[in-house]
């Protein structure tokens, strides 16, 4: 059960129901972890308005992001996270069986993952466990995509490590039907 409450739209204060009501439309439905946010309305506006910038308007391929999004949830051991990213994962054309080896992406056999796929992976790995992605993992994504892609990169596996701590803090209700990260 979630610590904070999830708010509706009818009722999530100030201009949060507004908005969860956008997010709504956009996405389908106001999912939990937007529910949660909506206890600050400054919070949702901003964290949704800099994860909708990275799902849409970034440098980076969809694929790309959303393999990275899901290494981060494995890492930080996000369940909702994970949930979340799957789907939009297939959707994109990340295969079953990129997302299979993924916990193991190093040992995956030739061609699973492209070597793009493989410094991104290295780069989000390193920044989650380590908080810091070191000099030859940045330079070995700057190589293969440039300067905006690379800050994108290390800002998208930042902003969902974050996004993976608050979850996890406030124990943020998974949504009907969710499937846990496979361990």
């Amino acid at each position: 059960m979630a610590r904070l409450p999830l708010h509706d739209p009818a009722t999530a204060p100030g201009s949060a129901g507004a908005l969860l009501e956008r997010i709504a439309g956009e996405r389908g439905k106001a999912f939990n972890v937007y529910r949660a946010m909506a206890g600050s309305p400054g919070v949702l506006e901003h964290m949704y308005g800099f994860a909708s910038y990275l799902w849409n308007d970034s440098a980076l391929d969809r694929r790309l992001i959303e393999l990275t999004i899901l290494r981060v949830a494995q890492l930080t051991d996000s369940d909702y996270e994970w949930c979340r990213h799957r789907d939009v994962a297939r959707r994109v054309g990340v295969t079953d069986a990129q997302v299979d080896a993924l916990a193991g992406w190093r040992e995956a056999p030739d061609g699973l993952f492209d070597a793009t796929e493989r410094a991104a992976l290295a780069l989000a790995e390193e920044a989650t466990l380590e908080v810091e992605a070191g000099a030859p993992a940045v330079a070995a994504v700057e190589e293969l995509l440039g300067e905006q892609a690379t800050l994108e990169l290390v800002v998208l596996a930042g902003f969902y490590g974050m996004v993976s701590r608050i979850l996890r803090s406030l124990a943020v209700d998974p949504e009907p039907g969710d499937v846990p990260i496979p361990r």
